[in-house]
């Protein structure tokens, strides 16, 4: 049995990409899986896949799943050297890459294979090579995606933009939730500014488009009306903090054309979703995630007078744990369904989750969590640093004493991580601020213009 493609009618269309117009049938794609499966025949171990959005990846993903393994996806865009350093410390067994000229390289397989629900591996920072990752079982992953199937109506005839990295558990729920369905996914490499991407989504009657806040600030910059996708039934919101005046204009342009505007939260350690705000909840909650999942629970721990805490959430999706090398993929579930957070908020008596801040230093860029400390910890190699994120960029701040210093930063950052030019910029300051235990005052430089 192939993952995700039980229920689905064999001749029916399931997935097409940038290379075809001609969509691959579910009996296709299970075919290609189990092709993939009995190439990785043997005793379970872990698979480096360098995830690209298209029709052969997926395949290797099912098919390495098929096959008892697990699978870690990677950016296929990573630096090499994070690329060597991932290797060095996870030791993969095997090596795929569809779009290499030998796809396949089998690395190692003398390792303690991964312990036997383990099926896939997310990064918590997939952009910057984190070596810290989210284990998920096969019941994570499947939960989730019937979860999201339900709360979006995604349904046989639903066709969704897959534009999302599938090495990104927002763009890997995109496609499991639409597998798990029946439904179709169009595959891109393509970006919101290109006018081949509109184009490829109007052919294929897109019904279900979603996005991180950047990609609904290209959406206002290009005119929600200027949307020539007469098939559009809903739009999805999730990767990061959108503000309420354009959730607002989101809403209405769905309203106006009897679609669905959601707006969803999660993490990777959930498979990664936990809420959903629904269309008719939004007038009065514009500010709220929503409730939880079918079959997850939310509570508020240690709230504060004011009704706020740390967001706790309870669910068959909570992953097993991570890992930060090989040894740790031998681990079975550690947190038994229950995931703190990190994030503060609180529920009103509807039961709707609205969100307040952060307890962890981590980000959101370009829909992407970013780990602040990894990469303060890259740029204190150059010189003494600090990181914080405004708005939809990280901030370096930097001690005054080396001619061209951001140049330098610039190019150490580039050569790590897979983030845009645009996501860092930069400020000199004659000392980083201190709090009185001696500690960096974040807040303060959080402040700062």
């Amino acid at each position: 049995m192939i993952p995700f493609l039980g229920g689905a009618d064999a001749a029916a269309p399931c997935l097409r990409d940038d290379r075809t117009r001609e969509w691959v049938s579910y009996g296709e794609l299970s075919d290609l899986a189990l092709s993939w499966r009995d190439r990785l025949q043997g005793e379970k171990g872990l698979v480096f896949l360098y995830a690209r959005n298209d029709v052969p990846t997926v395949a290797v993903l099912l098919g390495a799943i098929a096959g008892g393994h697990a699978v870690a996806l990677l950016d296929p865009k990573l630096p090499e050297a994070s690329k060597r350093e991932l290797g060095d410390v996870y030791r993969p067994d095997f090596e795929i890459d569809c779009s290499a000229v030998d796809q396949l390289v089998v690395r190692n397989r003398d390792n303690p294979p991964p312990h036997p629900s383990l099926a896939v591996l997310l990064s918590t920072s997939g952009s910057t090579g984190s070596r810290k990752f989210v284990r998920l079982n096969l019941g994570n992953l499947r939960s989730n995606a019937v979860a999201i199937a339900d709360v979006l109506d995604i349904g046989s005839d639903s066709v969704a933009s897959g534009h999302l990295p599938l090495h990104y558990s927002f763009g890997l729920s995109v496609l499991t939730s639409h597998l798990s369905a029946g439904a179709r996914t169009v595959l891109t490499e393509r970006g919101f500014m290109e006018r081949e991407f509109w184009t490829a989504m109007k052919e294929a009657e897109v019904t279900h488009v979603p996005g991180v806040p950047f990609h609904f600030a290209i959406l206002e910059r290009l005119g929600y009306q200027r949307l020539d996708l007469p098939q559009l039934a809903a739009l999805m919101q999730a990767g990061g903090h959108l503000d309420v005046a354009a959730r607002q204009r989101a809403h209405a342009y769905m309203d106006q054309r009897g679609g669905r505007f959601y707006v969803m939260y999660g993490q990777t350690e959930a498979s990664p979703r936990m809420t959903t705000l629904q269309h008719e909840d939004f007038p009065v909650a514009p500010a709220s995630v929503g409730r939880a999942l079918p079959g997850g629970k939310l509570e508020i721990e240690s709230a504060d007078a004011e009704g706020g805490g740390e967001v706790v959430y309870h669910g068959p999706n909570v992953m097993m744990g991570y890992s930060e090398q090989r040894s740790d993929l031998e681990k079975g579930d550690e947190l038994g369904g229950v995931l703190h957070t990190g994030d503060l908020g609180f529920l009103d008596a509807a039961g709707r989750l609205t969100l307040t801040g952060r307890a962890k230093r981590s980000a959101k860029v370009y829909g992407l969590r970013v780990n602040l400390d990894e990469v303060e910890k890259l740029t204190n190699t150059l010189c003494r640093s600090a990181v914080v994120q405004t708005g939809a960029n990280l901030r370096i701040f930097y001690e005054e004493g080396i001619e061209a210093r951001p140049d330098e930063l610039r190019q150490l950052l580039l050569s790590r991580f897979s983030l845009p030019t645009g996501s860092f910029t930069f400020r000199a300051l004659q000392s980083l601020p201190r709090t009185e235990r001696g500690k960096i005052d974040y807040q303060r430089l959080g402040e700062m213009q």
